[in-house]
């Protein structure tokens, strides 16, 4: 390519987390996939652009290949990532306007596939419906039993939105339902607009809002768990901070604690998948929420780093 090769060094860098590296032979440490789909969201659409927004503000800037020091700043001097992980940006599912039933089949297909693989998985969204048949997927190409923790203002636990069974307002209703994850397996932090009865329902072990009893759950479900899976909807962030979400609620969490919360979680050693979903670029005038999702992305390849 000689053209290409004659503007060595004017062009910039192809979009690549952060600068991670792909892996020379073998499973990557971590995949990335990306799922664009929006068409279960009740509320405002546009969340399928979300994929290609967290990669921008992922772009290979040296001064962001590094740990969070966010409430930790003992992470100051670490290694970057470049170092700790090889990386496979294994591109968007082509999901387009499908039914839901339909591209219920097709991402849990998808990620069977990708179960029987040694790499851990970051799956980008995409509204929360997606992370319903992506742990179908994953039960059904992996067996064992899954561990879910779940942030989000809402409890997804609607039996129906509008008459749809399958939303993203239904998601832990679905997963609960169809056996996937067990109640006794699965801790919801946040779900501030819960109604009471999704709260009762769920139950005071799944359903917790103070980080002491965080920790004890996510400890008691990690003993009896083959792996976690940790789902982020954005708008478990307080609005001024993610303003770019599609169902946006007063109060919720501030980042400092959102990343207190996931570095629990990985401390249990059991963390295989993770997803980020929700992010609305369409709304999101200012990219301060792509860079509140790239930073969650960034906490999340980190603990993959530092828990192989």
């Amino acid at each position: 390519m000689p053209l290409r090769d004659e503007l060595n060094g004017y062009l910039r860098l192809p979009r690549d987390f952060f600068g991670i590296p792909p892996c020379k032979s073998g499973d990557p440490d971590v995949g990335v996939l990306g799922i664009p789909y929006d068409i279960t969201s009740s509320h405002t659409p546009g969340s399928r652009f979300g994929p290609d927004a967290i990669r921008s503000a992922t772009d290979a800037e040296r001064s962001h290949s590094y740990p969070l020091t966010i409430g930790n700043p003992d992470e100051e001097g670490q290694e970057s990532l470049t170092k700790l992980l090889t990386l496979e940006d294994i591109g968007d599912l082509e999901v387009g306007a499908q039914s839901p039933e339909s591209v219920l089949v097709h991402i849990s297909e998808a990620l069977a596939k990708l179960s029987k693989h040694a790499s851990r998985l970051l799956l980008l969204g995409g509204d929360h419906f997606i992370t319903y048949p992506i742990l179908k997927g994953l039960l059904r190409g992996r067996g064992g039993t899954f561990g879910l923790v779940y942030f989000d203002s809402h409890a997804d636990f609607y039996d129906d939105m509008g008459g749809l069974k399958l939303s993203h307002a239904s998601t832990l209703k679905r997963i609960v339902e169809n056996n996937i994850v067990d109640t006794e397996n699965i801790v919801a932090y946040d779900l501030r607009t819960a109604t009471p009865d999704q709260k009762k329902e769920l139950g005071p072990g799944v359903c917790v809002e103070d980080s002491a009893q965080f920790k004890k759950e996510v400890e008691r479900i990690s003993n009896t768990v083959d792996c976690i899976y940790i789902s982020v909807d954005l708008d478990v962030l307080q609005p001024h901070i993610a303003p770019g979400v599609s169902h946006p609620e007063s109060s919720g969490l501030l980042m400092p604690e959102l990343i207190s919360l996931i570095r629990t979680v990985f401390k249990t050693g059991k963390v295989c998948y993770a997803d980020i979903v929700e992010l609305n670029p369409l709304v999101d005038k200012t990219n301060i929420t792509s860079i509140a999702a790239r930073d969650i992305a960034k906490e999340i390849l980190t603990g993959f780093a530092y828990h192989k």
